[in-house]
């Protein structure tokens, strides 16, 4: 319902279906009562009429839940009970209608009668101990009052000659106790020791004080001995303590015994123990603080829950989020189905809101469509995000009411205390003025009080909503980037990377869209569609000549979805013409860390389906043995941060072997992203890693251009020089020295504009002190000293040192266009220096034996 509609006259159906679901509510609470105990509301309709009422009337509970018809259980003409007198103010005529009654506590406490009943539905009289107690609102007006009944028609009947007869003391349920004149306890029953806890051996010979449990005091107790002399008994509510130390209430009655004289020769208690009723009265009392329709608490209680969030937020230095929540597009739903369906959709996105909260949260619903949410204990502003984006996907999505299915969003205003740093009524405000900020700006959002953190998670939602709708608007595009065995120069297979081909900014790349992407669950969307292009486009390959392995990245958030693998079992599906076995998987190492066993299960299920996997960026994690033997992988992919320093840095080449040594154990392929230079690929190919991708052998490009590319591509000679023979490791730096003298003619060119990288005055003067120098007159010369072709370099490396030299020297002295001059001579004595490398790797090639 909406707000105006929330607030009806009584009567008005709303009150009617409070009222039901009140008295549904305190069915359950009481039904087990062993008392039989029967509740009238402010209108005299009986709303609890518990399963020991119906026993002890032979009325059923259906009968009479709903009317005013309760008498027929107790009279054969309609006359009102002690609750109906206690309801409608009569308590007057109380003394009219029962024989025996006592209301000294006045009616704001309720009264106590006792009366002969004729029990027209039993076809026995009854007499019957009758208490009566209301139940008031926070107002003070009676909501309901609370009968309970005691048959005592045993009793009266034989009250003279059975008082002290065993079988009415020890089967009676009430506990009893009784004393001499002087208060002394002789006797108790077994009800008494169930009650208390207390035998006889403990109780003879002691006054019923030593039950006391102090919470009543001494006027108290004068006032009833009081009463039992002036009387001859006395009946109350008495607060006692059992032997465990418990506090427990109890009815009791008190009845002198006097003998033929008049003299009081004994004292008989009475009790029974009304715990279960006690909380029950205080079950319906605490319906004042929790809204009728839904359950939740309502304003008076949250009040008191944001006092206490607030304190314990300040006490452990945590942060709260206050949260105002109003639905959109509800008052059509309740213009359209009616106020009872708008009821039930209220009812059910309670439920909700409550099922995505911590137990330590508050839902609370103020009226109408509006909600409230404490989230407490938050550590960090992202748990904040994650539980607002849980809420509004929650509420967004559809709901069955009946047949009907109906959908709605939310705005959500927040406000985080300690940041707004306000009284509880403040912080209530600011919520509800964020919420209609979110509401202005598009609904179905939150919006933050905090302007400034506000503004860069607005930036954070318009970022992936842009990114939703690029997904929407078919403005993804995938690029293939070859992968090719290096020895044999074949193209063994693409990865499909997708680009984002914006209208405005061009081509986009993924890590400016898929890291806002992969926090939520549009990364599945995005993963379903590169599976389903890439599928699409393996098949145009193949109906043109051209079958194709392609490997697609699967994010963390992806693979570990429930519906994963029956998802790609569809998606395959609907590409028949693709065998499963030319699509590759690759996951992140990280991912495989996170959940072992889960992994393991979704990577065996998809490889029962023909799918293969590969580990992505292996090495970056920190995989032990132990996880990799436990992982089905087909294939290790060695990141590009170690291959793309492996020239340079040892401890990168080391973790390369180490990463193909470990493929060779487990029988698992190996290929390396990052490979830039004919060097790196031949390092590669020396540990044993024949497979590669990377710039240095294409760049991704459009599907389009990957039948010419293919027809185009000729792998590096240098690959093929090395391809078919046994390698030593002696020959490695001849491999790698062209890369030492490039790097060091690019150092002495970058040095113009940037001279804190000009090399040392050893390494520039010095040819013997250049990497490459320390090859050439070590190792180089004991290898390869004895061939003309290693002669031939060292004239010209040393030609080339005089000319670096000199262009640093025309730096330093201010000339920069003389130096510039020297450059190309310099680059022209690289070159050289290149080919007569090229052509000692080629004697030395040759003259390996055959593998």
């Amino acid at each position: 319902m909406d707000k105006r509609a929330s607030k009806q006259p009584p009567g008005s159906s709303s009150q009617r279906m409070k009222s039901n679901r009140d008295r549904g509510f305190a069915i359950e609470l009481v039904r087990q009562l062993v008392v039989p105990t029967f509740v009238l509301d402010a209108e005299c309709q009986v709303i609890v009429w518990n399963q020991a009422c119906e026993r002890l009337t032979g009325m059923p509970a259906a009968e009479v839940i709903g009317t005013r018809e309760h008498w027929r259980a107790f009279y054969g003409e309609p006359r009102p009970c002690l609750a109906d007198l206690i309801v409608q103010g009569r308590t007057d005529e109380i003394d009219e209608l029962y024989a025996i009654h006592d209301d000294s506590l006045g009616a704001a406490y309720g009264a106590h009668a006792e009366n002969w009943c004729v029990m027209p539905l039993l076809g026995t009289e009854l007499y019957l101990a009758i208490d009566a107690g209301p139940i008031r609102d926070e107002d003070g007006r009676i909501i309901a009052v609370v009968e309970t009944l005691r048959d005592m028609t045993d009793r009266k009947r034989t009250e003279a000659e059975l008082r002290l007869t065993a079988s009415v003391f020890e089967n009676s349920q009430e506990g009893i106790l009784i004393t001499d004149a002087t208060t002394r306890i002789l006797d108790v029953n077994s009800a008494f020791t169930k009650v208390t806890g207390y035998d006889l051996d403990d109780a003879k010979g002691k006054t019923p004080g030593f039950l006391k449990s102090g919470l009543q005091d001494q006027s108290f107790y004068q006032d009833m001995w009081a009463c039992l002399e002036e009387a001859g008994q006395w009946h109350g509510e008495v607060w006692n303590r059992k032997k465990s130390g418990e506090f427990y209430p109890e009815i009791l009655n008190i009845n002198a015994v006097r003998n033929a004289a008049g003299e009081v020769i004994n004292y008989v208690g009475m009790f029974s123990d009304i715990t279960d009723l006690k909380n029950t009265q205080e079950r319906l009392e605490s319906l004042a603080n929790y809204d009728a329709l839904t359950g939740l608490p309502n304003r008076v209680l949250l009040a008191d829950r944001l006092h206490q969030a607030l304190a314990n937020a300040k006490r452990y230095q945590r942060l709260l989020a206050v949260c105002f929540l109003d639905l959109d597009g509800f008052k059509p739903i309740n213009d359209q189905y009616g106020h009872e369906a708008g009821d039930r959709f209220l009812i059910e996105v309670a439920k909700r809101l409550t099922q995505t909260l911590r137990a330590g949260d508050t839902v609370a619903r103020l009226g109408g469509d509006e909600f409230v949410l404490l989230i407490s204990d938050l550590k960090v502003f992202t748990e904040l995000e994650v539980a607002a984006e849980r809420i509004l996907e929650f509420v967004s999505r559809p709901f069955l009411i009946g047949d009907v299915e109906l959908a709605v969003s939310a705005s959500v205003g927040v406000t985080i205390y300690p940041l707004d740093d306000s009284d509880p009524d403040t912080l209530l405000r600011h919520a509800d003025q964020s919420m209609y900020q979110a509401k202005q700006l598009g609904r179905n959002r939150y919006h933050l009080f905090d302007m400034a953190a506000d503004s860069e998670r607005q930036n954070r939602h318009q970022q992936l909503e842009r990114i939703r709708q690029a997904l929407q608007h078919g403005e993804f595009r995938l690029y293939y980037q070859p992968k090719v065995n290096m020895r044999t120069g074949d193209v063994v297979g693409m990865e499909a990377l997708i680009r984002w081909l914006h209208p405005e900014r061009g081509i986009v790349g993924p890590l400016e869209f898929l890291p806002i992407a992969e926090q939520t669950p549009l990364i599945i969307d995005i993963g379903e569609w590169v599976l389903h292009e890439a599928l699409a486009q393996m098949t145009r390959w193949a109906l043109d000549g051209l079958p194709m392995a392609v490997s697609v990245n699967i994010a963390a958030r992806h693979f570990q979805h429930i519906d994963f693998v029956p998802r790609l079992r569809h998606i395959l599906s609907e590409h028949p013409e693709v065998s499963p076995r030319l699509l590759e998987l690759e996951i992140l190492e990280s991912i495989a860390l996170e959940d072992v066993d889960m992994v393991r299960m979704v990577m065996g299920a998809c490889q029962a389906i023909g799918v293969t996997f590969a580990l992505d960026d292996f090495g970056t994690g920190y995989s032990s043995l132990s996880y990799l033997k436990r992982l089905p992988a087909n294939t290790l992919k060695i990141d590009q941060s170690f291959v793309r320093d492996m020239l340079e840095d040892q401890e990168d080449l080391a973790i390369i072997e180490g990463v193909i040594g470990l493929a060779t154990v487990f029988k698992m392929g190996v290929i390396a992203e990052g490979v830039e230079t004919a060097e790196h690929g031949l390092l590669l190919m020396r540990f044993g890693c024949d497979y590669a991708q990377g710039y240095g052998i294409a760049r991704p490009m459009p599907a389009g251009d990957v039948a010419g590319w293919i027809g185009n591509y000729k792998p590096d000679p240098k690959w093929a020089l090395w391809a078919n023979n046994h390698w030593d490791r002696v020959d490695l730096p001849l491999l790698l020295a062209q890369y030492d003298h490039i790097k060091w003619v690019q150092r002495v060119v970058d040095a113009l504009g940037k001279a804190e990288i000009t090399p040392s005055s050893a390494e520039l003067t010095d040819h013997r002190h250049c990497r490459f120098g320390l090859w050439y007159e070590g190792d180089g010369r004991r290898s390869y000293g004895h061939l003309r072709e290693y002669g031939e370099i060292e004239a010209t490396h040393i030609r080339v040192h005089r000319v670096g030299t000199e262009i640093i020297r025309l730096r330093d002295a201010g000339d920069p266009d003389g130096a510039k001059a020297l450059c190309q001579e310099l680059l022209s004595l690289k070159d050289h220096i290149l080919a007569k490398l090229s052509e000692l790797q080629q004697i030395v090639a040759t003259t390996r034996p055959l593998a």
